[in-house]
């Protein structure tokens, strides 16, 4: 008598023959907690909660890919639960034919179900209108009136607009496809977990699936809603179309920011011309009419001037900053100590203001002019932005976590905090636009530096105590030639 399975007349003889050894098969079945195992016929299973398996496994999955939005998340989750599905299906069954010794397709398919019933996916009712060959005319149509996955959604109080047996339907034609040998697909057209009186599903060859589908939806209009379809690594042409989309939108923002930075280049290259006109004029007029000026006409073409200079300055800030990251620099041995060294000559600092080296900086093998501008602009803020009559800068470095902490400290004016994020974004500055030398654009080019090597820039700072400006770099990117150096990082 059957009864793991419900099959037509004419396949009765066919499924009693395999419900016999698929139940020898599971009556070996031992159990030992204190080893935590269990074994049927030799082989160990495991026992999981049908919810973690299907209502919970697939609000997980739903969740990772949100950002996709609610359908396209959902039909991921689904296909994926259906590949990892299909996928085991398979293996079951190959494990299954091999250890029960079978050899015809259709004894290979007959024990599918029963087996089904046996680990709890589900009991299946097979339709008289199934045709189990083992071509492309394959056609099975069955219910899966107690279906693990719908039976959880239910007991989980939820209620779906969609068929969410993913996993019976490709367990089930994943031991299929095993069993002919050719590649099979199950599609649900009904599901108790929507509202449906069961859980029903169509097997065909995947090429035909869809015409089945249509077929039998269009004959039965009283389905209350549309089939879930599956494919064959549909998970994974997920994955690989969103990784298509996302390297093509990487191809199109490296296509904007070069025409970005090549439309700052020619605007800022194109703006120089007609400046350095005007200061060539008002400086003729100054010079020429000096006599016939009063004190607020010279003022006036001072001020002129001196705006003129400040925009200069200004391009050729969005010209440092545009080239900054459009070629590679060759790395080379720098010895920090005189790479400092040669910045703070170079600033030419007041005697006011006295700077230190507080120990043994690092020999890298880096981008001298890159790490050159960091220092310089680092350095040069320092100075320019001390605001008091005498003062003091001191550098120091560290190795931290894997990087070189470098720290350029000084005595100044500080620097309220809420201003922190504001001094590194381009042309923002703490000083008066009218000072031609305060552009806003030595800190921005500093941070892009240093986010290129894959380092940070920060600043700790209170007002009327000073500055101390941070930036790291990885210590894999920059070649280490001698890594015995005392810490003496200011804080």
């Amino acid at each position: 008598m059957l009864n793991t399975v419900n099959v037509p007349e004419q396949f009765e003889a066919i499924f009693q023959k395999a419900q016999e050894y698929v139940n020898t098969y599971f009556s070996q079945k031992t159990e030992d907690a204190s080893k935590g195992k269990i074994e049927v016929f030799g082989q160990r299973y495991i026992l999981i909660r049908a919810s973690s398996m299907s209502v919970e496994f697939f609000d997980t999955i739903k969740n990772m890919f949100k950002d996709w939005g609610e359908d396209k998340a959902s039909e991921t989750a689904r296909n994926l639960l259906f590949d990892f599905a299909h996928a085991i299906g398979k293996m079951d069954a190959r494990n299954f034919h091999k250890r029960m010794n079978l050899i015809d397709p259709i004894e290979k398919l007959s024990a599918g179900p029963v087996h089904f019933s046996h680990t709890g996916w589900a009991f299946v009712d097979i339709s008289a209108q199934s045709r189990p060959t083992t071509d492309e005319n394959c056609y099975l149509i069955y219910d899966h009136p107690f279906s693990f996955e719908a039976d959880a959604w239910e007991k989980n109080g939820r209620k779906s607009n969609f068929c969410v047996c993913a996993m019976n339907a490709g367990y089930s034609s994943g031991w299929g496809e095993e069993s002919f040998g050719i590649p099979l697909v199950a599609s649900e057209i009904m599901c108790k977990a929507r509202g449906d009186s069961t859980c029903r599903f169509i097997m065909a060859h995947s090429s035909k699936i869809e015409q089945h589908v249509q077929t039998y939806l269009q004959s039965h209009p009283d389905i209350t809603g549309n089939a879930t379809n599956y494919r064959i690594g549909g998970f994974f042409q997920e994955r690989r179309l969103a990784a298509q989309r996302q390297a093509q939108l990487v191809e199109e923002l490296e296509k904007v920011n070069r025409e970005l930075k090549d439309f700052a280049y020619i605007i800022s290259h194109d703006l120089k011309a007609p400046l350095r006109g005007i200061t060539t004029l008002a400086e003729w007029i100054s010079t020429d009419y000096a006599d016939k000026l009063d004190d607020q006409g010279k003022e006036h073409f001072n001020l002129l001037i001196s705006r003129v200079a400040r925009m200069q300055n200004l391009i050729n800030g969005i010209l440092q900053f545009s080239r900054v990251d459009r070629t590679k620099e060759e790395k080379v041995v720098v010895n920090l100590n005189e790479l400092v060294s040669e910045v703070i000559d170079t600033v030419a600092p007041p005697k006011d203001i006295a700077i230190t080296i507080e120990c043994k900086l690092p020999t890298l093998e880096c981008e001298r002019t890159r790490l050159t501008q960091v220092f310089q602009n680092l350095i040069s803020n320092a100075i320019k932005y001390m605001g008091k009559p005498q003062g003091w800068i001191k550098i120091g470095c560290a190795e931290v976590n894997g990087f070189w902490e470098f720290s350029v400290a000084d005595s100044g004016q500080g620097i309220d905090e809420k201003y922190f994020e504001k001094i590194f974004l381009l042309f923002q500055t703490l000083s008066s636009n009218d000072k031609a030398e305060s552009t806003g654009v030595g800190l921005t080019i500093a941070k892009k530096i240093v986010e290129l090597w894959g380092g940070k820039i920060w600043v700790r700072s209170k007002v009327g105590e000073g500055s101390t400006f941070y930036f790291s770099m990885p210590k894999q990117e920059a070649g280490v030639k001698n890594p015995e150096l005392q810490a003496c990082i200011t804080h």
